[in-house]
């Protein structure tokens, strides 16, 4: 029932503010736009992005020869895992966004966009698993294993808000 807005003068860094009076907006922190407006009510768990293909949590949609997997947000995840191995450190992360892609072939990519409450900023961070534990991805193994996956991720993608913590 509040109205809030988000001023984005750097993608990477949210400035929200949410309205006072009539004419009046006062700013606020977006770990607490996060708790009270995105994910109100919700309760906090781990994800286990492993249940990708569960409907109840994931919606698929078409990517290239693949298949990508987008959270729901039916609750609030305090933590992501796949399979119970760790994907990222929860440690000050707000998740924000869960994608699952997955290519013809059963490789998978894990991308998880949060917001860091260490500097108060948005990252978005790609993993595969190497090893049988899930490690970041550079910016460019990433993009090279999406493109495969689908044509139109561009080779060169760069995210606009910081690539990790």
């Amino acid at each position: 029932s509040d109205e809030c807005f988000r001023l984005i003068l750097l993608p990477a860094h949210p400035k929200m503010f949410k309205k006072k009076g009539d004419k009046e907006y006062s700013e606020f922190k977006f770990e607490t736009y996060y708790d009270d407006v995105l994910f109100k009510g919700k309760s906090a768990k781990e994800l286990d992005a492993s249940k990708f293909e569960d409907a109840s949590l994931f919606t698929p949609s078409a990517f290239g020869t693949g298949k990508k997997y987008t959270f729901k947000k039916e609750f609030k995840p305090s933590k992501v895992t796949f399979d119970k191995k760790d994907v990222g450190k929860p440690n000050n992360a707000k998740y924000l966004d869960v994608f699952v892609f997955v290519s013809a072939d059963s490789k998978k990519v894990v991308r998880l966009d949060y917001f860091y409450t260490g500097d108060s900023r948005l990252k978005e961070t790609y993993f595969e698993l190497k090893d049988d534990k899930w490690v970041q991805m550079s910016q460019s193994d990433a993009n090279k294993a999406l493109n495969a996956m689908d044509s139109s991720w561009s080779a060169d993608y760069k995210p606009v808000v910081d690539k990790f913590s």
